[in-house]
């Protein structure tokens, strides 16, 4: 484990930009301090969150490639933004034979969120939205609510989220809307 860890660090760091890089580290330290209260194992919110962004920076062209490849189009009628959730997640397979489901799926729906998130997709989500190099004003709230409550930071973000795409006018995936109807239901 620890020479894989190794091997997918060395790797971000030689592929990633600097500020990417700054990122995923941030995220992965984060997940690592959340992941107690939330009842997921350290391990796999570290190896999601090194691997959320994998491909992050690759081109529109490479990530669309990929989902043609695995037939999952769906993600074509959205914002190439989201797309390298799912791309990262078949890459953690195929590149470095992860194998874990919850691992996979945390990272398949970072960008989006679903309606049954687990454990582990949350401190994923929730540590992608506050890790500390990120500066806006939304993230300082999202952090203090995970100071307490995880579900309250997730439905604080992804409500975020979906108003700034909805005044953007962007289209919004399905699993995102999910998302945000399963955590509403459940407030308090």
């Amino acid at each position: 484990m620890e020479a894989l860890l190794a091997t997918i660090e060395a790797e971000l760091r030689a592929e990633l930009s600097p500020k990417r890089y700054r990122h995923v580290l941030g995220v992965a330290e984060t997940a690592r301090n959340l992941a107690p209260r939330a009842g997921v194992p350290e391990d796999e919110a570290v190896f999601a969150a090194l691997l959320h962004d994998r491909c992050r920076e690759w081109p529109a062209a490479e990530l669309e490639a990929i989902l043609r490849r695995y037939r999952d189009v769906v993600w074509l009628d959205y914002a190439p933004v989201i797309w390298h959730g799912p791309v990262a997640s078949y890459v953690a397979r195929e590149r470095y034979g992860i194998e874990n489901v919850r691992v996979l799926e945390a990272i398949y729906y970072h960008t989006t969120g679903r309606g049954a998130m687990s454990s582990l997709d949350l401190v994923l989500w929730v540590a992608d939205y506050i890790e500390p190099g990120r500066t806006f004003p939304e993230a300082d709230v999202a952090r203090k609510l995970a100071e307490t409550d995880l579900e309250a930071a997730f439905r604080y973000g992804l409500s975020r989220s979906l108003i700034e795409l909805i005044e953007r006018g962007e289209k919004i995936h399905p699993a995102m809307w999910q998302a945000y109807n399963a955590i509403a239901g459940r407030r308090a």
